[in-house]
């Protein structure tokens, strides 16, 4: 998609810790919690017969459309240890404005993205009794406006990102999820275990793949796509990979 160019230039203030992997790790990041959906309840449930811990995006507006039940539903999840929940925007809209697409985390602008930040975390507070300290834009959009939010924000220290991006000194406290492997090869919502895998073997030799988020869409799994999910995390199990939530993996690294 287009946005997706927008991430090596928002993203460029963002770092990651040198020295900090001793291990390949891997962060499950789920993304579009609405509402309790069952597919939602049953990747949670797959997750946890697989010893997989996974965090997962809530699209925030749902704090307001949903009722307590919701509110109840996250904490009972985040209670057990293997789920957490992290900010993925207020309302992940994309539109048209003079010709030009924008998406809530791309071209938006500086006072339309803090606010939006804002908002979620004290909406995360409110009904979670704390804010959230990741964050995952809409569609991986961020531009530097993005950059620019996320640093007056210092709960949001762990930023998922598309790989890539070049450190600089600003926004040094970031800590950079990069999707370098890709959960979906076949779409939104569409694991494919054996794509994954030829994928994979192009990329296990590389001595900097040590860090990988990897991207699912839970709720537009097809019963197939629930049993790709878990080859892929067996497959990796078996590869030597230790699958750790963001907040675990920033106390890893001293953060």
């Amino acid at each position: 998609m287009s946005v997706k160019k927008l991430i090596l230039l928002s993203l460029a203030a963002l770092v990651l810790p040198a020295g900090a992997q001793t291990k390949r790790i891997a962060i499950i990041k789920a993304d579009d919690v609405t509402s309790v959906n069952p597919k939602w309840e049953r990747f949670f449930k797959l997750a946890a017969e697989h010893d997989v811990p996974v965090s997962a995006g809530v699209i925030a507006v749902s704090f307001e459309k949903q009722d307590e039940k919701y509110d109840e539903w996250l904490k009972k999840w985040e209670a057990t240890g293997k789920v957490e929940f992290w900010n993925h925007g207020w309302d992940h809209r994309m539109w048209e404005e003079e010709g030009k697409k924008k998406s809530e985390f791309g071209g938006s602008g500086y006072d339309h993205q803090k606010s939006h930040l804002t908002k979620v975390q004290a909406a995360s507070k409110e009904a979670l009794g704390k804010p959230f300290n990741t964050f995952g834009s809409g569609f991986n959009a961020m531009d530097s406006d993005t950059a620019k939010a996320l640093n007056e924000i210092p709960e949001l220290k762990m930023i998922f990102c598309y790989p890539g991006a070049k450190p600089t000194k600003e926004m040094k406290d970031k800590i950079l999820l990069p999707m370098v492997l890709r959960g979906e090869n076949d779409g939104t919502g569409k694991p494919n275990f054996a794509k994954f895998k030829e994928e994979y073997e192009k990329k296990k030799a590389d001595p900097n793949l040590t860090l990988s988020s990897i991207q699912f869409h839970p709720a537009a799994f097809s019963e197939q796509g629930f049993k790709d999910f878990a080859s892929i995390v067996d497959f990796l199990k078996a590869e030597g990979w230790t699958f750790m939530l963001p907040s675990a993996y920033a106390a890893s690294i001293g953060k």
